[in-house]
């Protein structure tokens, strides 16, 4: 099975998958601002300058790294919320819709299957029971005439 297609397989893959390329994404970025950091001269004593500080103000700098930290866990955060709602939640919905409709008696719109994960497997159970109540009315509808 190739990368892209155990991605496209289970929607855990694909979290995981996105999960991990933001990590590598952030842990680049960070290496980078870090090197150029401590690849400057002048850093040294600005560093020595910010340690002065946390000596000094322990509960501010404490409270300035908890924020940061919580500035930072924000994005993994916003990231997963996005891709659950557009990966799960959404899809859910509009099954939820169709099913609704189904179940008032509209059965003839199709519940289109774009996927191959769970949501897919899904969508292609519910389109073989909706094609099979539809079946059911009609020969029920004929059998009345």
């Amino acid at each position: 099975m190739n990368g892209l297609a155990f991605i496209r397989k289970s929607i855990i893959n694909r979290i995981l998958f996105i999960t991990i390329s933001g990590a590598i994404v952030v842990s680049i970025l960070a290496f980078f601002i870090f090197y150029f950091i401590f690849a400057n001269e002048g850093t040294y004593h600005f560093l020595e300058n910010i340690l002065n500080y946390a000596k000094t103000h322990p509960f501010t700098f404490a409270l300035f790294l908890g924020f940061l930290t919580f500035q930072a866990a924000l994005i993994p955060i916003i990231m997963t919320y996005f891709l659950l709602k557009k990966e799960v939640i959404d899809p859910l919905q509009d099954i939820s819709e169709r099913m609704e409709k189904i179940s008032m008696g509209e059965l003839e719109q199709e519940i289109p299957v774009e996927r191959e994960d769970e949501i897919g497997h899904l969508q292609e159970s519910f389109e073989r029971m909706r094609m099979s109540l539809r079946v059911i009315v009609e020969k029920l509808e004929n059998e009345e005439l």
